[in-house]
This record gives C-alpha cells, sequence and structure tokens, in this order.
C-alpha cells in the first residue's frame, strides 16, 4: 500500500474510545462513529479509566470531553493524561470543547498528536479526524517511537526515507516533526529553511516555530516583535502570546512588566501551570498575599484529587515565603496556622503520593519552625536515600534547594540546582521547558547574590562539562558570561566549549566575533 493512499480498510480496524460526560451525548458520539464503519467503539463518562489504568491506553484515536473531569480544568485533564504517559503518542487525541480559543492554544504539545473539536460537533468532524489519522498513521507508527526514545539521528534517516516515497504528498505534520527535532538539537538554520515557505503562507505552527527559533538564537527583537503582531493568523494564540511576554520579562528581571500582564488574565477557566505562573509572578513583585488568594480560590474549586494537591503545594510554597518576609508577629502566627491546615489537607489526599518529594520538602520546612533547623536537617538526613530515588520535577528540585540553603546547606543546594538543570535539559523544548526554566532562575537568584551568580554558574558549567554535558555546560557559561560580561575566562571557556560542539553562536554570543578580539 502506497504511503500516500487512502486505505479505507484502516479506518475500519481503528479502535476508538469516546469521553463524554453526558450521557446521551456519549451515545449520539458513539452511534456517529459507528455509522461511519468504526467496529471498535468503548464508551465511557470519565477519564479515569485511562488515569487510573496502569501502563498505556491501546487506543488508535480518542475523542475526550474537555469537561469529563469537574475537578480538572481541560487543559489540565490533556497534561495529566501526556504526563502519566496514560495515552501513547501514536493515538491521536481529540478534545471536544466549549472553551475559548486563548485557553484551548495557551500551550503547545510537541511530539504528540492533538487537536480541537470545537462543539457542536457532528460525525463529518470526526470523520475528518479520523482520516487524518489514517493519512498520517504509516508515518506517524514509524516516527514517533524514534523521536520520543530521544534517537533524532535514526528518526531523520527515517524521515528522508518516507519522503522519498511519498514526494510532494508528504504531510506538513512529518515536517513540522522534523522541524521541532532539528529546534531539540539547536540546528536553528537548518529548522529555518525548512519552514521558511510554510512562514511565507502565514501558518500558525510555522509562526510560532519560527519564534522558538528566534528565542533559541536569543534574537529577542524578532520575539518582541513577533508577541506585538496582531496578525489575525494569531488571534487563536493570545493567551500563549501572552504567556511568553511574562517568560521574557522574567527572564530580564522585569517584574512590573510580568506582574502588569499576569494580573489581566481571566481566573475563570484558569490552568493549574498559569495559576503557578501568576502565583510566581506575583511573588517576584511583592504581591505574595494576593498570590494566596489566588491559589486559595482555585484550590477550594479543585477541592480534591491532582489539581487540588499541586495547588495547595503551591500555597503552602507561597506562606513559607510570607511567613519570612514578615515581621509581624500576628500575621505570622496566621500564616503559619494555614500553613499547617493546608499541610495536613495534602497528605490526606488520595492523590498525595504522587507529590512525595514535596511533602518531603514541606515536612523539614514545618520542623524547622517547630523544632530548629538542625531538627530539619536530621530529619532530611534519613530521609535522603528516599529522596535520591525519586524522579523529582524542576520544580520540586529548586523547592529542596532553597530549603538547604535556608538551612545553611549550601553544597546540598547547590547539587540540588544542578540536578534540576539536568532535569530541565531533558524536557522537550516547549511552554513547559520554559516555565521550568524560569523556576529555576527564580530559585537560583532566591539563593545566591547578585555577586556570586557569575561564578556559580561556572561552577555549574563545568560540572556539566565534566559529565561530558557540552550544551547544557556551554548554556550555564553563557549565563556566567551574561552575570559577568567583563570575565574573560567565561568568554574563553564558552568559546571552547563550541568549538566542541561545532557551533558557530551560542544566542549572543558569536564565536567569529571573540576569535577576532
Amino acid at each position: 500500500m502506497s504511503l500516500t493512499r487512502f486505505d479505507f480498510s484502516k479506518l475500519f480496524e481503528l479502535n476508538v474510545l469516546v469521553i463524554e460526560s453526558d450521557p446521551a451525548s456519549g451515545h449520539q458520539l458513539k452511534q456517529s462513529l459507528i455509522g461511519l464503519g468504526i467496529k471498535k467503539v468503548e464508551l465511557s463518562r470519565t477519564a479515569q479509566m485511562l488515569l487510573n489504568g496502569e501502563g498505556t491506553a491501546p487506543y488508535d484515536v480518542i475523542f475526550l470531553d474537555d469537561d469529563a473531569e469537574p475537578a480538572l480544568a481541560g487543559i489540565d485533564l490533556i497534561e495529566l493524561l501526556l504526563n502519566q504517559h496514560s495515552i501513547s503518542p501514536l493515538c491521536r487525541l481529540v478534545v471536544l470543547s466549549t472553551a475559548t480559543e486563548r485557553q484551548k492554544y495557551a500551550v503547545d504539545y510537541p511530539f504528540h498528536q492533538i487537536d480541537f473539536l470545537d462543539r457542536p460537533c457532528n460525525k463529518f468532524h470526526m470523520d475528518e479526524q479520523l482520516k487524518l489519522h489514517v493519512r498520517l498513521k504509516p508515518f506517524m507508527d514509524q516516527i514517533l517511537p524514534l523521536v520520543h526514545k530521544r534517537r533524532y539521528v535514526d528518526a531523520f534517516k527515517l524521515i528522508g526515507e518516507l519522503q522519498h516515497k511519498a514526494g510532494l504528498d508528504t504531510p506538513v505534520s512529518v515536517l513540522k516533526l522534523k522541524a521541532e527535532m532539528l529546534l531539540e538539537l539547536g540546528v536553528c538554520d537548518a529548522a529555518s529553511a525548512l519552514i521558511k515557505t510554510a512562514c511565507a503562507k502565514q501558518q500558525s505552527w510555522a509562526l510560532w516555530l519560527q519564534f522558538l527559533l528566534d528565542y533559541e538564537q536569543g534574537d529577542l527583537e524578532s520575539c518582541y516583535s513577533f508577541l506585538a503582531s496582531s496578525s489575525d493568523d494569531l488571534q487563536p494564540y493570545q493567551e500563549r502570546k501572552e504567556v511568553w511576554q511574562i517568560y521574557l520579562a522574567l527572564e530580564n528581571e522585569d517584574y512590573a512588566a510580568a506582574f502588569e500582564i499576569a494580573s489581566k488574565f481571566p481566573a475563570a477557566g484558569m490552568s493549574t501551570q498559569i495559576t503557578q505562573l501568576v502565583q510566581l509572578v506575583m511573588m517576584a513583585s511583592g504581591k505574595a498575599e494576593q498570590a494566596i488568594d489566588l491559589v486559595e480560590r482555585k484550590r477550594r474549586l479543585a477541592a480534591s484529587g491532582f489539581q487540588f494537591c499541586a495547588l495547595t503545594v503551591s500555597l503552602c510554597k507561597l506562606l513559607l515565603f510570607l511567613m519570612v518576609q514578615t515581621t509581624e508577629q500576628q500575621r505570622s502566627s496566621q500564616l503559619q496556622t494555614l500553613l499547617q491546615q493546608s499541610f495536613r489537607q495534602l497528605i490526606a489526599d488520595k492523590e498525595a503520593s504522587q507529590f512525595a518529594a514535596e511533602i518531603i520538602w514541606l515536612q523539614a520546612s514545618l520542623l524547622a519552625q517547630a523544632e530548629g533547623k538542625e531538627a530539619a536537617i536530621a530529619f532530611l538526613e534519613k530521609q535522603k536515600q528516599h529522596l535520591s530515588s525519586m524522579q523529582m520535577s524542576v520544580a520540586s528540585q529548586c523547592h529542596g534547594a532553597t530549603l538547604m540553603a535556608d538551612l545553611g546547606k549550601m553544597n546540598a543546594a547547590f547539587d540540588l540546582l544542578y540536578l534540576a538543570n539536568k532535569t530541565l535539559n531533558r524536557l522537550p523544548h516547549s511552554m513547559h521547558k520554559v516555565y521550568a526554566a524560569c523556576v529555576h532562575q527564580q530559585a537560583f537568584h532566591f539563593i545566591y547574590a547578585t555577586a556570586e551568580r557569575g561564578h556559580i554558574y561556572a561552577q555549574m558549567g563545568l560540572r556539566h562539562e565534566k559529565e561530558g554535558e557540552l550544551r547544557p555546560a556551554a548554556q550555564m557559561y553563557y549565563k556566567a558570561f551574561l552575570a559577568e560580561p567583563d570575565d574573560l575566562a567565561h568568554q574563553e571557556h564558552l568559546a571552547n566549549l563550541l568549538s566542541q560542539l561545532k557551533l558557530s553562536k551560542f544566542k549572543t554570543f558569536v564565536l567569529d566575533q571573540f576569535n577576532q578580539r
């Protein structure tokens, strides 16, 4: 069978799941699929069968009602399914949504097959999604497993072979996948050349990819210009543009600009990550009390479960942060009571086990307050082996680093920030990675004074280099160069790393310009 010829027999063989909270609507969707010739159709009213299932669900296409879990915003539900590996990247996830465009397109999902269908939708819309999946299946079933194993060289070779067979009929999704891999590898010029035609045609996926390439190369002028544009093609991505404006403001430590944008986000339908981003901005802007009010409101709406736990962890960290800032005894006592109450609610929740590391860090903080720093250090020493066996997020490692610094354990704080940077560099390039980078930067700035940052970044770069991680090492030496632009040693080290990586530049640092000095 040709790669580009449509095979109807493949359509009828698809294994499809419909998750629809409304029974009547669910039955109607199932009958529509059966009418289209789909023989294997399952129906569920909730996503719990996916969230609680062991391993990856065996479906080719899932039609998901984004209101299927009342305690989760639609975007949070998608994120949870992806993060828990409940669905395979080979599966097409079609989200049936009444959410506004700004909420739907606020996040990107590289290397996953996700689409949105506006409600009300009919069988013709569903038929389009099924046929799209069948058309892409010969490509994606071979390429995506390699991509998710980070076997990019093998994936490029395979894409070349498939393009040769398909010719001009190569799907746009394959070109997008190829460009995303080039971005991952930092081969920005080749990625720009690949998407040049699509950018000229104002195709939104290509415009966003070019923006990410400009960001990676340090061309911030182009980034700001893109985010300020009012193109109709980018109108659905307004919230994503605003989030990126916040990211850039945070990186530049322009907290007033970040707060001005963040304070305008509508609270209704706000995802957990957007809530956490706004909270981060408020903390950095000296608006911690406002941040507590925001997180408390969102937490009450969640009531229990994963989102509730994530927000409760955020609230506890906020309370700890504010207690350090507060000199008034009565307010400090109120915050302590709220902290203990929130912590008890966290550990009592059925999803608390997913936040085991955060719970340990919080327990140590409570111990430090109740019995002193030595008691907290002794507790963490007992938990050391347990903690080292955990796969912690960047945010969790940064949380641990700030706690260790507060306890006077600066070597342990450095180790955790270094591990957080390793975790960060393993994340695929997405908005989540940039958010995690903002969290890492805030923790770094909280722990180290301005005068010592260049030296610490260089130490971190040297450690990456010793472990053979040249690109993260270059990233750290670039940060050291920005912190101490007159220190020639940072520049020399960065130039040496670029030579080894066979790169002509790293963001604004150009190797030829350095060599000509």
